[in-house]
């Protein structure tokens, strides 16, 4: 009796320039729908640089809430499932990006932590200024660090990002979205599905990560008080979702 194989299924190739032409060509189309889209993020984002603290403020609980449900609310709409705003399809939401931001958690802790035993290997004072440089790239990288990187250390640290991404955000971001199609929210299925495009999957990581971070030195060079960067990243950020949207419609829906 011949052995039994797995089937695979075919591969499904990712056109980055045909991708950004669908993109662009729905913002053109849908100005209205993108820019109160763009102005709410925004107002999103004004009112989180209002909260005293930031994130370490108990109040942003109740932010994140509030701007989590926005965004699934804008998938819903953009898939026409109405209603909008449907308590199922958000709670069901939660378990894979609670999922996606504990694996994330513990890539990001093995990235800082591993390059820290070779000093408890004996390895001398030199290795532990590179190892302080490294950590300050990460550090660095936060839109409310007001450490400056170098322009290396910045090409750098995004790279790593860029790197990190198909795997820590972008597959997730595709088992989210299917969740709240109320589909198969599977990260093993996203997986298969997107195999054979890590590297169309770094280009668009990099494209998306790198006018952002960009924006944010800027800010702090300029001491603009975060409003470049704020809005640096309200504009990304409304990009990036019609990008995963349309990334959605090709792994999922058209294949």
């Amino acid at each position: 009796m011949p052995a039994l194989t797995s089937v695979k299924n075919p591969l499904i190739h990712l056109s980055v320039s045909t991708l950004l032409k669908q993109v662009n060509s729905y913002i053109v189309s849908n100005p209205l729908f993108v820019t109160c889209i763009f102005m709410t993020n925004m107002a999103f984002m004004l009112l989180y640089k209002s909260i005293p603290g930031g994130i370490v403020n108990p109040i942003s609980i109740v932010w994140v809430v509030f701007y989590y449900i926005f965004w699934c609310a804008f998938y819903r709409y953009y898939y026409q499932l109405r209603p909008y705003i449907f308590s199922r399809a958000v709670l069901g939401s939660l378990s894979p990006s609670t999922k996606a931001l504990f694996i994330m958690f513990l890539v990001m802790m093995t990235i800082i932590i591993l390059p820290m035993l070779p000093l408890f290997l004996g390895y001398d004072d030199l290795y532990l200024d590179y190892y302080e440089q490294y950590v300050q790239i990460f550090e660095g990288m936060s839109a409310t660090s007001e450490t400056q990187l170098s322009f290396g250390n910045l090409v750098v640290g995004y790279a790593i990002m860029s790197l990190l991404a198909p795997f820590l955000i972008c597959k997730p971001y595709m088992a989210w979205i299917s969740s709240l199609r109320r589909r198969n929210a599977s990260f093993a299925q996203a997986g298969e599905k997107m195999r054979g495009n890590y590297f169309q999957l770094v280009l668009i990581s990099a494209m998306l990560l790198y006018p952002e971070a960009l924006g944010t030195q800027i800010d702090h060079s300029l001491h603009l008080n975060d409003w470049l960067s704020y809005f640096m990243m309200s504009l990304v950020f409304v990009y990036t979702n019609i990008i995963f949207a349309k990334m959605y419609d090709h792994f999922y829906l058209k294949n």
